[in-house]
């Protein structure tokens, strides 16, 4: 029988999901993934005033696992409110992230998702289903090989750990959580769990993985060669590259081609007028930039 989410929870612990809008990316690169992770640390800190008094934590983390398009919780109210904890954690992640992208707006959607935990074999589900989850767009193929989930805390191998696993491995081994959490789901098993549909797309990749898919794509192996493209040409190959997921900032570093050029060269309206003839060899600001590259 599917399991439906509680009325209440007598325990204030959540399984909570933020998303982007319309299903947009939330990471490009690794800097997005760690500046996140930073935020979510901060929230379990206590915080100390003028008089040395510390309070609450804002929550406690038991679980978390980033995928390209939304992050997954297991996170227990303490200091403040689930609404309250979430709005924080999205506010300061948003507000990095259209600085960083030099966009406007927002970045996830209206309300984040959130189911109460009421039990401890809820709870233990959860955490199993939580951390599969890059195992279901076939990013990787062992969870040991995912760096963008606790489950490395749990296994004492992340220096920075801040999730409370230290709570959760009191009631059960590591050994016995290990096993558990490496059983496959059953179709059954995920019914009534909040779920977000996951691109399949590659969430990292090294400098080498990035030029072997622009040699595939234009044959161009350096930033010279890559650079010696018409600009039109330049866009479409740095637009392809982007949707296999690789961000703007690698693309630029790696091509040599200046980043708001980049940025704009991966929109999808770009793309759509690329193809209708309608972007002209290159523009004012884009030989401006050539030559100062040259010079």
């Amino acid at each position: 029988m599917a399991r439906t989410a509680r009325k209440h929870s007598d325990t204030g612990v959540y399984h909570a999901i933020l998303r982007g809008v319309n299903k947009q990316r939330i990471f490009e690169c690794t800097e997005d993934y760690q500046r996140f992770l930073n935020i979510l640390r901060a929230q379990t800190l206590q915080e100390q005033d003028e008089a040395g008094h510390r309070s609450k934590p804002h929550c406690v983390i038991y679980a978390y696992c980033q995928m390209g398009n939304h992050v997954h919780l297991l996170i227990k109210e303490s200091g403040e409110t689930l609404a309250q904890i979430m709005k924080r954690i999205s506010s300061s992640y948003v507000y990095f992230y259209n600085h960083k992208y030099g966009r406007i707006g927002h970045l996830f959607q209206e309300r984040f998702k959130s189911q109460p935990v009421g039990d401890w074999d809820y709870f233990l589900t959860l955490l199993r289903y939580i951390h599969q989850n890059p195992l279901k767009p076939h990013l990787v193929s062992s969870l040991r090989e995912y760096r963008w989930s606790s489950w490395l805390e749990y296994l004492g191998e992340e220096k920075n750990a801040f999730c409370a696993t230290n709570l959760v491995l009191r009631r059960i081994s590591l050994e016995e959580l290990s096993t558990l959490i490496e059983e496959p789901f059953t179709e059954n098993e995920e019914e009534g769990l909040l779920d977000i549909e996951e691109t399949p797309v590659q969430t990292y990749f090294s400098d080498e993985e990035i030029w072997h898919v622009l040699t595939n794509l234009c044959g161009k192996t350096t930033s010279a060669e890559f650079q010696q493209l018409s600009r039109p040409q330049q866009k479409h190959y740095l637009w392809e590259a982007h949707e296999k997921g690789i961000g703007p900032r690698a693309l630029s570093r790696l091509t040599g081609v200046p980043y708001s050029i980049v940025q704009r060269a991966t929109s999808a309206e770009n793309e759509k007028r690329l193809q209708s003839g309608m972007v002209c060899e290159s523009s004012p600001e884009d030989e401006d930039m050539v030559f100062l590259l040259l010079s």
